[in-house]
C-alpha cells in the first residue's frame, strides 16, 4: 500500500510538473515568413532578446529568448523544444522584455534596459483585455501606459511613393490612467505630462520636475517622475 502512494504521488507530482511546463511556454507555432514582401517591420525589436516571463500558474521563467510582434500582439518565444511558438497570453501575468544591447549602447540617451508589460488595461480605447502594453509606472494616482503598434499599411493607387506594396509603420502611443480610471492620451513631453495631471498636482509635478531636472521626454525620467509623483 505504502509503495501504491509513492507511485501514485510521483505520476502525479510528473503530471503537475508536465502541466506546468506545458502552460508555462504552451502556444500556437510560429508561422515563418508571414509578412514576406512587406517593407519594415512588425516587431517591437528586429533582433532576438531575453525576456523574464512570469505565468499566472508555473511561476517565473528566466531569459526566455523572444521576439516581440507588437502589429498582432504576441510574443513569440522559443519554447524547451527549441521550437519557436506565440505564447498563450492567457496564462502571462507580465513579462520583462530586455532592450537588446545593441540599442542600449546605441540608441537615444534615457532609454531602459528593460520595459514591463502587463495586460488589464482595457479601460484604454483600443486596448483588448489580453493586450500587453508597456507599464512605465503605476501607482494609486497614477499610472501610465504606452501601447506600440506596428501599423500595416498600403499607399492609395495614386500615391506617388516608391513602393506601392505594403509597409509597416510603427507606433507609439501614450496614456495617463488616474485613480478612477479615468484615459487620457499624452505626449512624453514635459509640459503636456503636467498639463494632463488633476490640477491639484500640477504645482507639486513642477516642483519634481525642477528638484530632479527631469526631461519627460526620456523614458528614465518618466518612471522617476511618476514615482515620486505617486510617493506625494
Amino acid at each position: 500500500m505504502k509503495r501504491l502512494l509513492i507511485i501514485v504521488t510521483m505520476l502525479v507530482t510528473h503530471l503537475s510538473v508536465a502541466q506546468i511546463s506545458n502552460v508555462n511556454m504552451n502556444g500556437a507555432p510560429a508561422r515563418l515568413n508571414s509578412y514576406s514582401g512587406v517593407e519594415g517591420s512588425p516587431y517591437l525589436f528586429e533582433d532576438w532578446s531575453t525576456a523574464d516571463i512570469n505565468t499566472i500558474n508555473g511561476g517565473l521563467k528566466e531569459d526566455v529568448a523572444y521576439k516581440f510582434n507588437v502589429h498582432d500582439n504576441v510574443l513569440e518565444v522559443v519554447n524547451e523544444a527549441g521550437n519557436t511558438i506565440y505564447l498563450d497570453k492567457d496564462f502571462i501575468d507580465y513579462a520583462v522584455l530586455k532592450r537588446p544591447s545593441i540599442l542600449i549602447a546605441t540608441g537615444q540617451e534615457g532609454l531602459l534596459p528593460n520595459l514591463l508589460f502587463k495586460k488589464g488595461f482595457e479601460m484604454v480605447k483600443g486596448v483588448g483585455p489580453k493586450d500587453l502594453v508597456n507599464v512605465l509606472s503605476e501607482g494609486e494616482k497614477y499610472t501610465l501606459i504606452r501601447k506600440f503598434y506596428s501599423d500595416l499599411v498600403t499607399p492609395p493607387k495614386n500615391s506617388y511613393s516608391p513602393t506601392l506594396g505594403q509597409s509597416f509603420v510603427f507606433e507609439e502611443n501614450f496614456y495617463l490612467i488616474d485613480s478612477d480610471n479615468n484615459v487620457e492620451s499624452v505626449r512624453n513631453k514635459t509640459n503636456n505630462i503636467i498639463k494632463s495631471l488633476h490640477e491639484e498636482d500640477q504645482a507639486v509635478a513642477k516642483d519634481i520636475v525642477k528638484e530632479f531636472k527631469l526631461d519627460l521626454s526620456r523614458e528614465d525620467h518618466l518612471t522617476i517622475f511618476f514615482q515620486k509623483l505617486n510617493e506625494t
